[in-house]
């Protein structure tokens, strides 16, 4: 009975900090992508994209192999400090950064964080109207959100 109490409270912990985590990084301000969105509308989407593959590219490599690391371990530690975190410190830096984005969304669905994923999906969508996988991916999880 004590172990089982015991884990229900770190697993409601560990719940509620990924919570937490996801609003954060979900609760950028729409009113600086909708900024970004209407000056670069002139811009090729290519132009665009290259200037996101800085030096936040190796950061989420490296976020991407220890979530990845993490989940094979089972090491949530290493899935959420060495990962998320890292995923949203480059958005914190660069609130544009469409592959940090991207797999934060991903993350955000495979949680259960519906509403999260849709939030960043439609941001997604605002950097990078033209592409039909963020579409379709919103468009699904906007289903799901009806299914509730």
């Amino acid at each position: 009975m004590k172990n089982s109490l015991f884990n229900t409270v770190v697993i409601l912990t560990g719940v509620c900090l990924i919570t937490l985590l996801t609003y954060t990084a979900c609760n950028t301000s729409t009113k600086e992508v909708e900024s970004h969105a209407n000056t670069t509308q002139t811009e090729s989407s290519t132009s665009n994209t290259d200037t996101q593959s800085t030096g936040s590219d190796a950061e989420i490599d490296e976020a991407l192999a220890n979530i990845e690391k993490g989940m094979v371990e089972g090491n949530m530690d290493l899935v959420m400090g060495g990962g998320i975190q890292k995923l949203l410190a480059v958005v914190r830096q660069d609130s544009n950064n469409v592959r940090a984005i991207y797999h934060l969304g991903l993350f955000s669905i495979e949680s259960g964080q519906l509403e999260k994923a849709e939030k960043r999906f439609e941001k997604l969508i605002l950097l990078q109207p033209e592409n039909q996988e963020y579409q379709k991916t919103l468009a699904d999880i906007r289903e799901k959100l009806e299914k509730k």
